[in-house]
């Protein structure tokens, strides 16, 4: 195996582990580090976006990330964000490699437009992509993604991109451990997820206006959403927004998905935008625990995963979808069946997928990376 100082650069330090860009990070620098790789890791202190982008310049720019740089052979990038950084990173001639959780353009494209605000919010995304995407992202030598379509997003818009690879998502090994037993009959309706971060919020606002009408009361009181921040905070319809307020509850941030899984008796994903593949979509399925999201949330899977979720395209879709996975008897088999269709996508295979596609690109580079037995 080839021993590589892997510098990492990546701007979810303040996320918590809910959201998909950090748990992608942490876990696959984790299983790299448990390969026998040397990682050094630089986070910028602020949550992805305009300011991040500015704040990772400073932080290349400063002693201990070019003394850092100068004894690596790669410099992995966690996310768009990070790309301002690089002229600088360029000048010491260590290739680097760009590790996507979300396609830029897919993310801009998917943004709300109802509103003036949004209508401009999402014109300014679109024109902060130019510079970032048409003119920085192709000085990277590669790009790694979650999935093949949002490789084709990106590749559909970029006219000279780097090589790209697909790196999945894993799930925590912890939750195939659990054993699949029935869930409880009074058991929750989980949603989980990170309220700080606004695709969640814009999920959490369609449910409300667009599902929670044809929800009935007795099924909204079963729903628990966990999380960091406050999901409160969306605007939306008064009347229907007081209504999921005063009948949904809200238990904060857990460490331990198991205990979240545990006591479920139906998992919700109503992802509304975004890319990538969620994890709040396949580590249901790891669990044992049924599981009902949108077509959105279903992008990127494989048809022997599709098998095991219940989705829907609309509101009313969704709300019938959920109270008849709440109805349903729960089946030992069919829940082996969904455990099994996710339970190659583990954080050790993601890490060695990552570790090929660094090593290729350091040795395609003339990297000083050294030869040592494999762990």
């Amino acid at each position: 195996m080839t021993e590589l100082r892997i510098l990492a650069l990546t701007s979810y330090g303040e996320h918590t582990a809910m959201t998909g860009g950090r748990l992608r990070r942490d876990n696959l620098l984790s299983s790299l580090a448990a390969r026998g790789h040397h990682v050094a890791r630089f986070d910028v202190p602020s949550k992805p976006g305009p300011r991040s982008a500015v704040r990772a310049v400073r932080v290349a720019a400063q002693r201990a990330f070019r003394e850092a740089l100068a004894e690596s052979d790669v410099v992995l990038l966690g996310d768009v964000f990070c790309l301002p950084a690089v002229p600088l990173i360029r000048r010491s001639g260590v290739p680097i490699i760009l590790d996507l959780v979300d396609s830029p353009y897919r993310l801009v494209g998917s943004a709300p437009r109802r509103t003036f605000a949004e209508k401009f919010s999402a014109l300014v995304g679109a024109a902060q992509l130019l510079p970032v995407m048409q003119l920085l992202y192709p000085l990277v030598a590669a790009v790694t993604y979650i999935s093949d379509e949002d490789v084709s997003s990106d590749a559909a818009r970029v006219r000279r991109g780097p090589r790209t690879h697909v790196v999945p998502n894993g799930i925590a090994a912890s939750l195939f451990e659990l054993e699949l037993s029935p869930p409880p009959n009074d058991g929750y309706v989980a949603w989980l997820a990170d309220w700080t971060y606004a695709p969640n919020r814009d999920s959490l606002r369609w449910f409300v206006e667009e599902v929670a009408p044809h929800v009935p009361d007795i099924v909204l009181e079963r729903i628990t959403l966990f999380g960091a921040g406050d999901p409160w905070t969306i605007h939306a319809d008064g009347a229907a927004l007081e209504r999921s307020r005063s009948h949904m509850s809200f238990a904060g941030f857990v460490d331990r998905l198991a205990d979240v899984y545990r006591g479920a008796r139906v998992v919700a994903a109503p992802v509304t935008r975004g890319a990538g593949v969620n994890n709040k979509v396949l580590e249901p399925l790891a669990a044992g625990r049924p599981l009902v999201t949108t077509g959105v949330g279903t992008r990127g899977l494989p048809p022997s995963v599709l098998v095991n979720i219940r989705y829907a395209t609309d509101g009313a879709g969704f709300a019938a979808e959920l109270c008849a996975l709440l109805s349903a008897t729960w089946e030992l088999e069919s829940s082996r069946a969904a455990r099994a269709s996710v339970h190659s996508l583990s954080w050790g295979r993601a890490g060695s997928l990552m570790e090929d596609v660094l090593t290729s690109v350091a040795l395609r580079h003339g990297s000083r990376a050294r030869h040592k037995p494999a762990r």
